[in-house]
Order: structure tokens, then C-alpha cells, then sequence
């Protein structure tokens, strides 16, 4: 499933740490990035994860408080100008920005990135996300691309998102 492919892949892209916590079916989706071994939590069992993968959102302040100083946050908006989410990310993490996949239909559907400190664009681990195999979707083009947003939607969000 594409979804699955870029949450995961975008993430552990652009996470250069390997502890994860995310949902039982993306956990082998981390296989395809060839150059890195991560540790999968699909349990919340731990604390310090250097990147977590939610569907849906959930309590922010205690996903934050269970990432690492460098964590990441990845989950589903209910649209790539969820202001409300947006807003809500923005005022704990650095960074905060939606991004996009195609799905089957080509229609375009929204994630984003939370982060305590890495950029999903500036800063990708090139020696992972270009040894990524066997996937139906992602390539380290699709990762830069799938956050260049048209600009009536990035006017809408500027003011509640952390570039």
C-alpha cells in the first residue's frame, strides 16, 4: 500500500536514528531501506523512540514527550490544510510539515512530518533513501516532491506550519 510505503519510508528517510514505534502493518515496509536494520516497536513499550507512526492522531503532548530529542512524528491530517493539527504540532515541534502521496485513483492524499530537529527535505539520509528496493511507490525524488504543495494550499497553512 502506498500509504504505508512513504509514512515508513519518509520517515526512517529522514530519522537518521533506528528505534521505531509504528503499526503492526508498516512494520516491514522498513525492510525495503537495504542499508539500515531499525527496531520496530509496534507496542508502546518504551520511551525515547527516535520516530513514531500513527494513523490517526492521537495525544500529542504524549507522543512528544516519548520521542528523543531528535524525534520525529508522522501521522494522517484530515487534509493537507488541516490548520487545527497543524496549529496544534506547531506549537510543540520545530518543524511541522504536511506532504502528499498519490493514491491508486491519483488523488492526492495528506500526511505530515513533526520534528523535534530534522527536515523531511534538507535533511534525508541519501545513503538510506537511495537504497531502497522493492517498492511500488517511493524513490528519493518522490520523497523531495511529495512536499512541494501547490501555492493556494501552502498560502492557506504558512502561519501554522514550522518550515
Amino acid at each position: 500500500m502506498i500509504k504505508n510505503e512513504m509514512m515508513a519510508l519518509v520517515g526512517g528517510c529522514t530519522s537518521e536514528g533506528t528505534k521505531v514505534l509504528a503499526p503492526e502493518n508498516l512494520k516491514d515496509e522498513f525492510k525495503k531501506i537495504t542499508m539500515t536494520e531499525f527496531d520496530i516497536h509496534t507496542k508502546d513499550d518504551s520511551d525515547n523512540y527516535d520516530l513514531i507512526i500513527e494513523e490517526t492522531p492521537s495525544d500529542i503532548i504524549k507522543i512528544y514527550e516519548k520521542l528523543n530529542d531528535k524525534g520525529i512524528y508522522i501521522t494522517t491530517p484530515k487534509s493537507l490544510t488541516d490548520r487545527d493539527l497543524f496549529a496544534d504540532l506547531s506549537k510543540l515541534f520545530w518543524i511541522v510539515v504536511p506532504f502528499y502521496y498519490l493514491d491508486e485513483n491519483l488523488e492526492a492524499k495528506p500526511l505530515v512530518v513533526a520534528s523535534k530537529k530534522f527536515h523531511p527535505q534538507a535533511d534525508i539520509i541519501r545513503h538510506r533513501s537511495d537504497f531502497v528496493e522493492n517498492t511500488k511507490y517511493y524513490t528519493t525524488d518522490v520523497h523531495y516532491g511529495s512536499f512541494i504543495l501547490p501555492k493556494h494550499i501552502f498560502e492557506e497553512i504558512i502561519d501554522v506550519i514550522k518550515i
